[in-house]
């Protein structure tokens, strides 16, 4: 059975926002004003922070799930500033003319993603006047927001507004929306892959076996609504986990990662769980039974 060590969580995160507010060890030349992908791509035609930027940011954020980020982002960019009409609010084109797109741009989703894309647009539109703060309107946190969703689409007949899109793409679309808006919301930092990974590596889950990336997600997302607050007011700190993870973990197998990596002293080897024949990630983090974290007292 895992459990969280909620004070291990305090320490690990802790040291990673602590740095990235210092812009110490990597974030001294890393941050996210130069690595989020939300902030490297966008289409050509339209400017920061304006109605049809944050339009095309959520239509990329709810399609964003567990893949190739800095490819998604960048050809939904070239996507949408060579189809402006995609910016029209009531404008759907054909699911043939949309595979098309996808196609053309290499967008990589599943097949069954277009007609869910065509679907959650429609949705922006007709259920929200296609503004995106529109979603957060009278909720603060995720669990809030769900039920404002599960409400609007019991009221409107649809199984959901948005299908497809669950906590974690409402935490990262949030966090892009404050970075361009003044939308006050507690949920900011998603409980990604690199949050969940980093967690296991370092500790913060103890005992052994395998916990669902949807279970594990619900725990440690109070966690970090508590934790987070500190660091609230540093720009682009809700970014600073996945920076970790993107430009840090990501060497830590073939790299002295000492002066680089905040945590390096308390976390190790660095576990990313996937499947060793397709390379996909596994539906869950697994800890073994012999696996005694940096910094901890193995009795």
């Amino acid at each position: 059975m895992i459990t969280i060590n909620e004070e291990r969580f305090k320490e690990v995160f802790g040291l990673i926002f602590s740095a990235y507010r210092a812009r110490s060890f990597g974030f001294a030349n890393t941050h996210a004003d130069n690595l989020g992908p939300q902030k490297l791509f966008k289409p050509k035609c339209v400017q920061f922070g304006d109605k049809d930027h944050l339009y095309w940011l959520t239509l990329v954020a709810l399609s964003d799930r567990r893949t190739n980020s800095t490819m998604l982002y960048r050809n939904f960019a070239r996507m949408f500033n060579r189809n402006k009409k995609l910016f029209i609010r009531g404008y759907y084109p054909s699911h043939p003319k949309m595979e098309k797109l996808f196609r053309t741009y290499k967008i990589a989703v599943p097949v069954s993603d277009i007609a869910l894309f065509l679907e959650r647009k429609k949705h922006l539109d007709e259920l929200f006047n296609g503004n995106p703060l529109s979603i957060y309107v009278g909720v603060k946190n995720v669990d809030d927001l769900l039920k404002k969703v599960r409400r609007i689409a019991k009221q409107n007949g649809v199984k959901n507004p948005f299908p497809g899109a669950k906590e974690k793409i409402f935490t990262l679309l949030a966090m892009f929306l404050t970075e361009l808006t003044d939308l006050q919301f507690d949920d900011l930092v998603p409980i990604d892959v690199w949050v969940q990974a980093i967690s296991s590596s370092a500790g913060v889950l103890v005992g052994e076996g395998q916990i669902k990336f949807r279970i594990l997600e619900r725990s440690l997302r109070p966690l970090m609504r508590d934790l987070f607050p500190e660091f609230k007011a540093v720009a682009g700190a809700s970014n600073a986990t996945w920076v970790q993870g993107k430009s840090m973990c990501t060497h830590c197998a073939r790299l002295d990662m000492k002066g680089i990596c905040p945590i390096s002293a308390i976390c190790g080897p660095f576990r990313r769980m996937r499947n060793p024949s397709s390379g996909k990630h596994y539906g869950y983090i697994e800890v073994p039974s012999d696996f005694v974290p940096k910094g901890s007292n193995p009795c």
